[in-house]
């Protein structure tokens, strides 16, 4: 085990959630599990199925908590594991959001309904594996159809269920502010989207869940819908960037490019079975994620439509975002 450096990561950065004696400890007894599981090996030196394996366990014994994943991402980031943290996060992008819609549906329905929603609508423990993740969501959804009209459901879907704060985006608030226009803000944001990944790709780091390569960047660079936006008259227009760009570009075909593309661990799985169904309104939840860092920008809430997904066959996520009534910078 990678002891000295994982201590150095926590004294340099001093994370919050676990102390680093709990920390060590943890990690010492899941290389001790490995070891008795398998053939004698470190923890930074696993296999993706030896760390779904791994995260098996933790659910079986009941340590399926945040913190323990939480430190496991910090160890893989720690030893350079790029693909096991990258891996880690199909597990936990679901933390939270099944309880944040169940609690958007309580102003569509009455209060008999929505207590039957609470006991009827299941919400997957962390670390159920990716593959078991797409029945969830079909029960789910088919439960929001029998209690919710079609744009009820989008409304509901269509919110910041990842309950990310505010202030993760006043500096973009500042950015629009001190533009001339919300045109130049948007090529200004790309811009420095592209240097981002720049960056990332000079000195080797991921960027979120993604390993960046000269032909991601290229693939972004030539489109500024990706990681900013495009106005047309009042809307604005968002092409989601893949989960895996370099993983959709080195595609071979069209199932693998659409598993590439989704971003949602709730869903993911589906596009590895040729026979996969699910109502496309379920991406309202990724119009929601969408949509959020401009309800900060212009302060007030906006209205998204789903333009193209995966899930109708086309080749990337593609949203509108309505600037109707919305007072910005022309």
């Amino acid at each position: 085990m990678l002891t000295d450096a994982f201590v150095n990561f926590y004294q340099r950065n001093q994370p919050p959630q676990t102390d680093l004696e709990e920390a060590l400890h943890f990690l010492g007894e899941l290389e001790k599990w490995i070891n008795i599981s398998s053939e004698e090996t470190h923890l930074e030196e696993i296999s993706i199925q030896q760390l779904d394996y791994l995260i098996a366990y933790l659910v079986s014994v009941e340590m399926n908590r945040v913190k323990y994943f939480i430190i496991l991402m910090r160890y893989f980031r720690v030893a350079k594991r790029n693909d096991l943290f990258i891996h880690m996060t199909k597990y936990t992008g679901s933390i939270g959001v099944i309880e944040s819609i169940i609690e958007k549906i309580k102003p569509f329905v009455d209060d008999k309904t929505y207590q039957e929603a609470l006991k009827r609508i299941p919400i997957s423990p962390l670390g159920t594996p990716p593959k078991d993740m797409p029945q969830f969501t079909k029960t789910l959804m088919d439960y929001l159809e029998q209690i919710l009209t079609p744009k009820q459901i989008e409304q509901v879907l269509a919110n910041n269920h990842h309950h990310i704060p505010k202030e993760a985006f006043i500096e973009e608030k500042v950015y629009y502010e001190s533009a001339e226009t919300l045109d130049d803000y948007l090529k200004d944001l790309h811009l420095r989207k592209v240097i981002e990944l720049e960056t990332c790709l000079q000195e080797n780091r991921v960027w979120y869940e993604q390993n960046i390569t000269r032909e991601v960047i290229d693939f972004v660079k030539n489109n500024q819908e990706i990681l900013s936006a495009v106005r047309h008259d009042d809307k604005l227009y968002i092409t989601k960037i893949p989960y895996d760009t370099k993983a959709y570009l080195e595609a071979e075909n069209s199932l693998e490019k659409k598993y590439h593309v989704c971003h949602c661990p709730f869903i993911k799985a589906i596009f590895l079975d040729e026979n996969y169904h699910l109502s496309p309104s379920w991406c309202y939840c990724s119009g929601g994620f969408t949509k959020y860092p401009f309800e900060v920008i212009f302060d007030q809430e906006l209205v998204v439509e789903l333009i193209e997904t995966p899930l109708k066959d086309d080749k990337l996520c593609r949203f509108a975002i309505s600037l109707h009534n919305v007072d910005y910078k022309r």
